[in-house]
Parts: structure tokens; C-alpha cells; sequence
């Protein structure tokens, strides 16, 4: 068991550190991030990710940790309120690495300049539960590793392979049927082709999947629609395909 470290102010230069986490600019320079409350935390350390420090409020129960050779630090309420991007903190958090699980990548999402992080978080969870072990983020999509897509995919984020790449790159990586949502010259859902390995591509909330990347692809699919709404947002879209490609 490490012996925990009582920390009692904001200024501590270990806590500092951590704050900068809330920073897309120093998750990527540090390849660390924070995680929050017991749910995220069993997931990262069931599936492997590469705990660096655990940090409990006063008087949490962190009975079920001890045995976990992780720098620990107990801290007051201030300091975990400085620490969280939640209003009522969960007691517990966690300074995390991204170790991306081994999948056969047959079936691979890749979304093209999704911004809203809800909608992030949500094609992770959907990737997840049906089958699409990879998803590629292109460099313009909101970062995966920020506190509102953590908490929007609950846990999911540590079951797929996340990668982050050029968009048009990785269509041109890729070997197998390539599919992306479009209205012109589109085939509905039901008559696309299902090739296996598979490519399913989504694109951004306002301008759709990028013209680069659309003149790459094997087949443009649409969702029909038999009411009087125009459009779905990206995340239902997905989950439909998703559902319908599912492995």
C-alpha cells in the first residue's frame, strides 16, 4: 500500500499539475487526463489504462484501493472542487494514461469534425455496444479525452481503439468497404453493401462529412425518413447505422 498524501490547498505544486489537466494543450503534452467518480475509475483500471495517482475527498470510503501500489492523495473539499469540472465532485478521481485495448479493427468508425461532446461521447458508448472496436477521431473532432465526453461515453472509452489522424489519410489507410452519410447520390441504409472489413463515416453537426474525405469513399447512405424532420442529429444517425452494421 503507498501511504496517502493529506493535501489541504489549491496551491499544492502537485495539484496544480493535475489542474493543467483540465487543458486540452497539456493532456496532450502530459498523455494524461482526469477522470471522475468510482464507475470511470473500475472501468480504466478493469481494461487496463495506466493509473498515475488516485485522489479521494476526506472521508471517502477508499478501503477497496489500498491494496493498489498508485500515488494517493486525500484532499479537502476545497481542493477536489478546484480539481473537478462538476458541481458536486464524487469523492474520488483519478490521473489516467490511454492504453487503447487490442480489437481486429473490421469494424472501424471514423468521424469527421463532430464538436458537440455530448454527441462524442455518445458514438464512443454506441461504437461500443455494437461492435465497432475502432474510431477514429479526425484532428478537427473535439478532444475524446476531456471530462464532458468521459462522462457522455461512460467508460467505453477504455473497451475501443481511439485514434486521432487525418481524416482522408485514414480513409486511403484503409482496406476494406468504405461508407459516409450523405444526401446527394446516397443509397438508403438498407441497399448499402456490407462489407466486412467496414468503414462507417460521420460527419460534422453543421457541414456534414468534408467534400475530401466524400470524394474517397465506395457509397454515400442515407437514413430515410418517412416523417417531416429534415435531418438527425449525428449521434442518433450513428446509432442507427451503427445498429445496422453491427458485428
Amino acid at each position: 500500500m503507498v501511504e496517502p498524501k493529506y493535501i489541504t490547498s489549491k496551491d499544492n505544486p502537485r495539484i496544480k499539475e493535475m489542474k493543467k489537466l483540465q487543458s486540452k494543450k497539456y493532456r496532450r503534452k502530459l498523455d494524461q487526463f482526469l477522470i471522475e467518480g468510482a464507475h470511470l475509475v473500475e472501468e480504466a483500471m478493469t481494461h487496463g489504462q495506466k493509473i498515475h495517482a488516485l485522489v479521494f475527498l476526506d472521508g471517502y470510503d477508499h478501503a477497496r484501493y489500498d491494496d493498489q501500489e498508485i500515488e494517493t492523495f486525500i484532499v479537502n473539499d476545497n481542493v477536489m472542487k478546484t480539481l473537478s469540472s462538476l458541481e458536486t465532485p464524487p469523492g474520488i478521481m483519478a490521473v489516467v494514461s490511454y492504453a487503447a485495448p487490442e480489437t481486429d479493427g473490421r469494424r472501424v468508425l471514423l468521424l469527421d469534425g463532430i464538436q458537440d461532446p455530448g454527441n462524442l461521447g455518445t458514438l464512443l458508448r454506441t461504437a461500443d455496444a455494437f461492435g465497432f472496436g475502432r474510431v477514429i477521431l479526425s484532428l478537427d473532432t473535439v478532444d475524446a479525452f476531456s471530462d464532458k465526453v468521459l462522462r457522455s461515453a461512460q467508460g467505453s472509452t477504455f473497451h475501443i481503439d481511439i485514434t486521432s489522424m487525418d481524416a482522408a489519410e485514414a480513409v486511403q489507410d484503409f482496406d476494406g468497404t468504405v461508407l459516409a452519410t450523405d444526401l446527394e447520390d446516397a443509397v438508403p441504409l438498407e441497399e448499402a453493401p456490407a462489407g466486412d472489413p467496414l468503414m462507417v463515416i460521420l460527419g460534422n453537426e453543421g457541414r456534414g462529412v468534408s467534400d475530401t474525405v466524400l470524394a474517397q469513399v465506395d457509397r454515400k447512405i442515407k437514413i430515410e425518413m418517412p416523417g417531416a424532420s429534415e435531418s438527425l442529429n449525428v449521434a442518433i444517425a450513428g446509432g442507427i447505422i451503427m445498429h445496422h452494421f453491427k458485428a
